[in-house]
């Protein structure tokens, strides 16, 4: 091979190369540009099923309940479990549940931290329980209570139930009057006797108080739930259960003890997100009546919420808020 053949193959092995690169580059690019495009309309669908238009606001509390039940996730069944075991009543001494009601995998519920089931877990060790002793709320427990409210409110459930509300010439359009609504009604500190301040509407509803021999509220699956882990509660039996169709979604009424003291009836929804519930016990308490039934559907759970009044300070707050099983 002569010289200028030896230049030709050189030039041509270079111009092979020089293509080899340019295809390369060409291939990167298109990739670059495939995962941008899959990126932006991956963002497109999240935004269209997560932030899609909430539906129309419904004229009544029983409208009201079916939407927002539509809107709130089924619970999954890998979050817990439910041991129901033997039926009772509320006149009843003997026990009829060996084992616990729940099962709870705080694991997978805390998984994400700034989820309303994490926050509201955040929240039950800031409470005395006895109502006769006073609550010390320190800053760091108001923080929480807020980072729990904010959760709250933005959440679809909260948001169409302050549609509602708002409909109704309750609170205005605007966030800070509604979270100011919330805060006001759910943590405003209360005494319940003797001038000892040491009692709220969140307390009572979504965790408990004791009063001398007496349980008083505890309507809060969660709260329930942490307490038997803790074996602070032997659950006894259920009296009546309601199914809303969905799994290990539905009302339950029981027969329990906490600490020791006894509690022949309560009961509280199994299964639903903390949102739902502070949902529908704000609304029926803010447009029923009191003692008043407010009707409300879960799927195919016909329910009603009873709730009463705590006047305080020029404020009506909830003293207390619970399901009740036809």
């Amino acid at each position: 091979m002569n010289i200028e053949q030896q230049q030709q193959q050189h030039q041509t092995s270079n111009s092979n190369k020089c293509d080899s690169d340019k295809c390369q580059k060409v291939k990167r690019f298109v990739i670059i540009a495939l995962l941008i495009t899959i990126g932006i309309l991956s963002w497109h669908f999240y935004e269209y099923f997560h932030s899609k238009p909430l539906p129309k606001t419904p004229d009544d509390v029983l409208s009201l309940s079916q939407a927002l039940f539509a809107e709130e996730s089924a619970a999954s069944e890998y979050l817990f479990k439910v041991n129901l075991q033997g039926k009772t009543s509320s006149g009843a001494r003997d026990d009829r549940a060996a084992q616990p009601l729940f099962e709870l995998h705080n694991d997978l519920l805390a998984r994400n931290g700034n989820s309303t089931t994490a926050l509201l877990q955040r929240l039950f060790n800031n409470y005395e329980l006895d109502v006769g002793v006073a609550e010390q709320i320190t800053a760091d427990h108001e923080q929480e209570q807020l980072d729990f409210l904010r959760a709250v409110m933005n959440t679809r459930v909260m948001k169409l139930s302050m549609r509602f509300l708002e409909r109704k010439d309750i609170v205005s359009g605007d966030y800070d009057d509604q979270l100011k609504l919330l805060q006001d009604l759910w943590f405003t500190p209360y005494s319940r006797g003797k001038g000892i301040v040491g009692s709220s509407s969140f307390e009572h509803v979504f965790l408990a108080e004791l009063r001398e021999h007496s349980v008083l509220g505890l309507h809060n699956w969660l709260y329930f739930a942490e307490q038997e882990q803790q074996g602070h509660v032997d659950y006894k039996g259920w009296i009546k259960r309601a199914d809303t169709g969905r799994p290990n979604q539905y009302a339950l009424t029981i027969r329990f003890s906490l600490f020791g003291i006894q509690k022949p009836y309560g009961g509280f929804l199994v299964g639903t997100s903390p949102e739902l519930d502070m949902s529908l016990f704000t609304v029926c308490f803010l447009v029923t009546p009191e003692k008043e039934p407010c009707e409300i559907q879960l799927g195919t759970a016909k329910l009603s919420v009873v709730s009463h009044v705590w006047n305080w300070n020029n404020k009506r707050l909830i003293a207390s808020a619970y399901v009740e099983i036809p």
